[in-house]
């Protein structure tokens, strides 16, 4: 018996055996693997799509509202000293005041885009996003953070306690929705209704504009500068060509604001926490350089 077991060949047995039993081990771990894989990239798919998908939905109206405002920087930045955006609270009902009514109504509209943009975003997994869209949705988030950011005022010595030069978020937030209603943003024939009737309402951000001095050191007026360059910049890399600022008047523009601007310290840290400093990079070095 010991003899007979001694001449079998086990690994005749042996082999198959370890042949099935590591067979079947890999087939347990490819199928693992390979679906985790498969239902990680449907869901990174998902994901990107869905993303696509929400920002589509706002952003010709974004863009819209961008290239609004822009234009109206443009012409403010021409005529700040003809004063047509000084009015008194006790005058805003009794005269058409245009050009004031029209740059709160831009200016909210612009802002109400990009609250609503970041909102109907906010439940995507942006961290899987495609490199475009995380920079749209950094834009989107400067944009709003640029009017609340008190440290981007502090070499205008700014004491963040008054609260006259900047806004809070969730205000800013409630403001907005003065733009709309019905879900729907407001004509301004019908915004100005609005203005006229609510004027309490929206008194912060009327003040914000109405009392904005032809002074370099206006903190208001620096920060709406600022917001200006980040715009062109905005509107150069998504906007349509319509939309878009041509070399020759980014330098008009820059050599304006360079020894106009008295926050460069501020706006290039404020760029760099809105991680937006390389595509920012050619503008702050026009602004910025000796």
């Amino acid at each position: 018996m010991i003899e007979t077991i001694k001449n079998i060949d086990f690994t005749t047995y042996l082999i198959p055996v370890l042949t099935f039993f590591f067979g079947w081990i890999t087939k347990i771990i490819y199928e693992r693997y390979t679906l985790n894989f498969r239902l990680k990239k449907e869901f990174e798919f998902e994901q990107k799509k869905k993303l696509k998908e929400e920002i589509a939905q706002n952003k010709m109206k974004l863009l819209n509202s961008a290239e609004e405002l822009n234009h109206r920087l443009w012409n403010f930045s021409q005529h700040v000293g003809e004063n047509w955006h000084k009015v008194t609270a006790n005058d805003l009902n009794t005269n058409e005041h245009y050009y004031l009514k029209s740059f709160v109504y831009r200016f909210l509209k612009f802002l109400y885009w990009n609250i609503q943009t970041e909102k109907d975003t906010i439940s995507i997994d942006t961290t899987i996003a495609k490199k475009d869209d995380i920079l749209f949705l950094k834009y989107i988030k400067t944009f709003k953070d640029i009017f609340t950011d008190v440290d981007l005022l502090a070499e205008l010595n700014y004491n963040k306690a008054h609260n006259t030069n900047h806004f809070f978020k969730n205000n800013l937030a409630d403001y907005c929705i003065l733009v709309t209603q019905g879900g729907e943003v407001l004509s301004f024939e019908n915004f100005k209704e609005i203005m006229d009737r609510e004027y309490q309402s929206l008194e912060k951000v009327i003040n914000y504009f109405s009392t904005i001095q032809d002074s370099d050191d206006d903190k208001n007026l620096n920060v709406l500068r600022v917001c200006h360059l980040l715009l062109i910049q905005f509107l150069n890399t998504f906007g349509h060509d319509y939309q878009k600022t041509d070399e020759e008047k980014i330098k008009r523009i820059t050599e304006l604001y360079k020894p106009k601007l008295r926050i460069k310290k501020g706006m290039i840290e404020f760029i760099k926490k809105s991680k937006l400093d390389k595509e920012m990079k050619s503008i702050t070095k026009k602004i910025t350089k000796t």
